[in-house]
């Protein structure tokens, strides 16, 4: 039991005479409002700082070899869940970009002994270094570890140590056979043959030969230890609850599609930025919030905070399971008929009432939601419960009664997770105990009348001394002199002091006005506040001795009744849970079908055939923020594989003549400006967002599964990491060509721009090349290009396999300004284009047209292949005709044999007059002067 916390002295004591309730300065200004619809709301409000961050803390532990091998483990305390990953070889920084990207962990815990560059790409992420990186994910505390918390064996121990309430997947058959041998095992004597039972149950569904991973596991599990250790004694009950592990289950990254931070940027799938709001930022808020992507479009369409969490999982994890994609796209057809819009409306509106109950259980384990503390009435754990036990039957019971429900999968799992009779019994629980009204009032969380007898009679005391309050002031004056009467203000109670009589303060000495004199009694004097002073007196010890301190007394048994209510709910925790996360996946599902709805986008058909058939695609944002967009096609197909198994809707020869007729690899040239990146990324989009079972922007879309999106599009560039911009694109490439698969899809945008042409037209054909030399194991690829010199020496030339696109433009070179001669079509049209049109495009954004006429006209000559040095030293006309004069001037120099002046010239005046002569005649080539008049032979 809590002990009650002793009030602040009233603000205006002489105005609460009456008041047997709390001093207002402890009841909340807003406990009569509170936003319900705040999406962040997880009833921090009455959480501590330390029990907020505790519930969202994120614990990553990744592990390397210098080899590439790769380990991993996280923790999620509000899940009280452990993941492992599987060990992944051949791993680089891309990877581990990735991971922080899909667990976004508040601490990363990696070893001493881990390689320099890893250290120091974690360094750069952490807080206080490079923060919010490429607003992708918040910072988080960076620990080093010992090595040796990273061991295998110490690892492997700790989660044969774990009691786990929630196992993770595993298979039954062999579940059962193992639990046979553990029961046997644990009837023997012997320990090991114990040990061995668990080690076999383990591995039913933990990967025990991740050896990094399990080695990652035990420090997130040392890690755990040491917070408790340092937060809780050793017997605190808290201790028990606290960062505990309730289930254990494997992830890969690898068992949906793929899609690396890279990719993510580049097609703005997830891109947050910095909240305007600066008190939104710091380390319990991640400070950013969701700027323009796909994912924004979606983003605030989810009522629930569970919802936007899941919401965010579908879009980092897209899936390749076809039967889960056509799920989801069952279910949005289902919500988008006509007849279902309103109650769509009305259910994503009921749903805008629950909130994540995982923090609200959490809060109830704790025991802070008491009635001792100040709270906010609307949204505490009480109220959030019993909202969300009566919204969650009605949702449920809405669900039923749409037409044609009972088909559709998410509608049905609903349902049946969903327990009426749990639900209903939480909310009677908490309607029968809790007195919001009261409540509200108080600021504190107050028991019904009726509940218990005894605290009945407390309140009813309590209550009725507001008459006595009158009658004793009134019986007090009486017994003083007529003089003093004046200076007694009131008689007040509070809370632990008791009973006290209020006298007006004498402001020049300092006292009480009046302080017992001539009535044999002592006044002692308490405390002195806004013009007061307060005294305990005999009259006001007899009333503390008959009442005690009743307000703590019924503090006290609320308490106890409030504990027992918190017992009772928590037998139906796992009711409440899984009621809850079902409500997030049909609030994520809500979110689709309302986006889908709003955009007016179309179903995709999903085929296992390794083909992208789009008709009249669109760029989802850009689309947004045009006047008006122009549609393209885009039909592209993959590699067979070693083995024909391709199945779905056409039979595998048909397949094989799409795969002829229609290429694996489509290269795109146009102007700039023309529409080049955005037809890439729009088709990537579209592919994307076929994978979480959306809905799509084209007239028709017929998607084959895809397992990776691969992109070198955006140079993520920062002064913290030492590389330079061309060796990102490097990397980004070399990514694509190590990972890519026949059933990926890799977009290139503009490689090799970043060094020498020639540099750089190379590289871009080698990689072309390289992927569709694959043969049967050619992935899709969609690139583009200015290198129009590959073309020109046919370096790439067009084969069943590659194909050639442009961006059409229409060209008039007569329009009187620069920026109509070129107007850009933005229709995909077969065939490259000619020329870039770069000079014109420089014009339109403010190059000097003298500028551009000249590149216009080195441009002309490279291309007449002409030698650029000797076009450059080709003279004109007049420095033709200027360099002959000066040739004749010379000659005529040359010729001259030149004297020495005649003797009667002494003079050093006259012997400069005499050769200055001989210049000026040749120089003026004066032909009849003879040579004996300029001293030559």
């Amino acid at each position: 039991m809590q002990p009650y916390q002793s009030s602040p002295l009233p603000q205006h004591p002489q105005r609460r005479r009456l008041s047997l309730r709390p001093p207002s300065s402890q009841i909340p200004s807003n406990n009569s409002t509170h936003p319900e619809d705040d999406d962040n709301s997880r009833v921090d409000d009455v959480l501590s700082d330390e029990d907020a961050d505790a519930l969202r803390e994120i614990i990553l532990a990744i592990d390397m070899k210098e080899n590439g091998s790769l380990g991993c483990a996280y923790y999620i305390a509000i899940d009280e869940t452990l993941f492992l990953l599987e060990d992944i070889a051949m791993s680089g920084m891309d990877l581990v970009e990735t991971l922080l990207l899909h667990v976004n962990p508040t601490t990363v815990l990696i070893s001493a002994r881990a390689p320099e560059k890893l250290a120091d790409y974690l360094a750069r992420g952490a807080q206080g270094v490079d923060g919010n990186r490429d607003g992708q994910h918040s910072a988080y505390i960076l620990r080093n570890l010992n090595s040796a918390d990273f061991r295998y064996e110490a690892g492997k121990g700790k989660l044969l140590a774990l009691n786990l309430q929630t196992p993770g997947p595993q298979s039954v058959l062999f579940t059962s056979v193992i639990d046979d041998i553990v029961d046997e095992a644990d009837n023997n004597a012997g320990h090991e043959s114990s040990r061995q039972g668990r080690l076999m149950r383990l591995g039913t569904s933990i990967n025990l030969d991740s050896r990094l991973t399990i080695g990652c596991a035990g420090a997130v599990m040392g890690d755990l230890q040491r917070r408790r250790t340092v937060n809780y004694l050793p017997n605190d009950p808290d201790a028990l609850i606290a960062f505990r592990i309730r289930s254990v289950e494997m992830f890969a990254l690898f068992d949906s599609m793929f899609i690396n931070a890279d990719t993510l940027v580049s097609l703005q799938i997830l891109q947050s930025e910095y909240h305007p709001n600066s008190h939104l930022r710091g380390p319990s808020n991640s400070g950013a919030k969701e700027s323009l992507s796909v994912y924004g479009l979606f983003q605030h369409l989810a009522r629930t905070p569970q919802g936007k969490l899941k919401l965010r999982q579908i879009f980092l994890r897209p899936s390749t399971n076809i039967d889960l994609i056509y799920a989801r796209q069952k279910t949005i057809s289902f919500l988008l008929r006509p007849g279902n819009s309103e109650a769509l409306v009305q259910l994503s509106n009921e749903l805008k009432k629950v909130k994540n109950m995982k923090s609200v259980v959490a809060l109830l384990e704790k025991g802070v939601d008491i009635p001792g503390r100040k709270i906010s009435i609307a949204s505490n754990v009480w109220a959030s419960l019993q909202r969300f036990a009566a919204y969650g039957i009605r949702i449920g019971e809405s669900l039923q009664t749409l037409s044609g429900s009972e088909n559709i999968e998410i509608i049905r799992k609903v349902i049946s997770v969903i327990q009426p009779l749990a639900l209903r019994q939480v909310g009677e629980l908490i309607s029968q105990t809790i007195d919001f009204d009261q409540s509200m009032e108080r600021g504190r969380i107050a028991v019904r009348q009726g509940v218990d007898a005894a605290l009945d009679e407390l309140k009813r005391s309590y209550d009725g001394m507001e008459h006595l309050l009158t009658n004793v002031i009134a019986k007090l004056r009486s017994e003083l002199p007529e003089w003093a009467r004046k200076y007694i203000q009131n008689c007040i109670f509070f809370p632990q002091l008791g009973f006290l009589t209020v006298v007006s303060l004498n402001p020049e000495t300092g006292k009480g006005d009046y302080n017992g004199e001539g009535v044999g009694d002592v006044w002692e004097r308490m405390f002195v506040a806004e013009g007061c002073v307060y005294y305990k007196n005999r009259q006001m010890k007899e009333m503390d001795e008959h009442f005690g301190d009743a307000y703590c007394m019924i503090i006290d048994r609320e308490i106890e009744i409030i504990h027992e209510l918190a017992v009772k709910v928590l037998a139906q925790r796992e009711a409440i849970i899984v009621a809850s996360d079902v409500l997030g996946e049909l609030d994520s599902l809500f979110a689709l079908a309302i986006g889908c709805g709003q955009y007016n986008w179309v179903a995709p058909k999903m085929t296992t055939q390794n083909i992208i058939n789009i008709e009249g695609g669109r760029h989802p944002l850009q689309e947004l923020v045009v006047p008006s967009f122009i549609a393209n096609d885009c039909f592209l197909a993959g590699g067979l594989g070693e083995e024909n198994d391709e199945g779905g809707d056409e039979s595998p020869r048909e397949f094989e003549q799409n795969s002829i007729e229609h290429p694996s690899t489509l290269v795109l040239t146009g102007p700039n400006h023309s529409g080049k990146s955005i037809y890439l990324k729009q088709t990537a989009l579209i592919v994307y967002l076929a994978h979480i079972g959306c809905f799509v922007p084209a007239e028709r879309a017929r998607i084959g599964i895809t397992d990776r999106i691969l992109t070198r599009i955006a140079t993520r560039e920062s002064v913290a990491k030492s590389e330079s911009a061309f060796s990102i694109d490097l990397r980004q490439v070399a990514f694509a060509v190590n990972f890519a698969t026949r059933r990926s899809l890799v977009l290139i945008d503009e490689f090799g721009k970043g060094t020498n042409s020639l540099d750089g037209a190379g590289l871009v054909t080698a990689v072309l090349d390289h992927f569709t030399s694959l043969g049967p194991e050619r992935p899709k690829v969609l690139a583009a290009t200015h290198f129009h010199e590959i073309f020109e020496g046919r370096y790439l030339v067009e084969t069943p396999e590659l194909a050639f696109g442009h961006m059409e433009i229409r060209v008039d070179f007569d329009a009187p300004t620069m920026e109509d001669q070129v107007t850009h079509l933005f229709q995909l049209a077969p065939g490259r284009s000619v020329s870039s049109f770069g000079s014109r495009c420089a014009a339109m954004n403010g190059i000097d047209e003298a500028v551009v006429q000249r590149a216009e006209l080195i441009m002309l000559m490279i291309v007449n292949n002409e030698d650029l040095e000797v076009v450059c030293t080709r003279l004109s006309d007049a420095e033709t005709q200027k360099l002959e004069e000066a040739e004749a001037v010379a000659r005529a120099f040359l010729e001259q044999d030149i004297k020495a002046p005649p003797s009667g010239r002494k003079g050093g005046k006259d012997i400069d007059g005499w050769y200055k002569g001989i210049l000026e005649r040749v120089l003026v080539g004066d032909e009849s002067t003879s040579g004996s008049n300029l001293g030559v032979n």
